[in-house]
């Protein structure tokens, strides 16, 4: 079976390079981008299974981002995982609101984030570990 692929977007790359290893050693295959304008063009052109997508970026906000996502008949049926740090309930609800499946909050565990993967990746893309 295929490994799925997941797109880590977010604009810190020490952040993706955390992301990167911990999905990599649950046997994800990690595309990733660190602004949205990227994030899109490989949505398009990659088709991952997932997206993991940081609220708080310069520029084009990782809100405007789903959004997008999700008006692209190329990608609207891509989940999308928000990260942010920002702990209130309107993150939560403004995430839902532009079309994603849940919101993560920073600072998460690689367990938690693998777990929140699984759970939102169609049945027979989960890798078997």
């Amino acid at each position: 079976m295929p490994k799925s692929r997941i797109l880590v977007v977010d604009d810190e790359p020490d952040v993706v390079t955390l992301i990167e290893r911990a999905l990599t050693a649950e046997q994800f295959e990690v595309l990733s981008a660190y602004d949205g304008i990227s994030a899109l063009d490989l949505a398009e052109t990659e088709r991952p299974d997932l997206i993991l997508l940081d609220i708080m970026m310069p520029m084009m906000s990782g809100y405007e981002v789903c959004e997008q996502l999700k008006t692209n008949p190329n990608t609207k049926g891509i989940p999308v995982v928000c990260l942010s740090s920002a702990h209130t309930a309107d993150a939560r609800a403004r995430s839902l609101q532009v079309g994603a499946v849940t919101l993560v909050l920073k600072p998460f565990t690689s367990a938690e984030l693998v777990a929140q993967i699984q759970r939102h990746l169609p049945a027979q893309e989960q890798p078997t570990s």
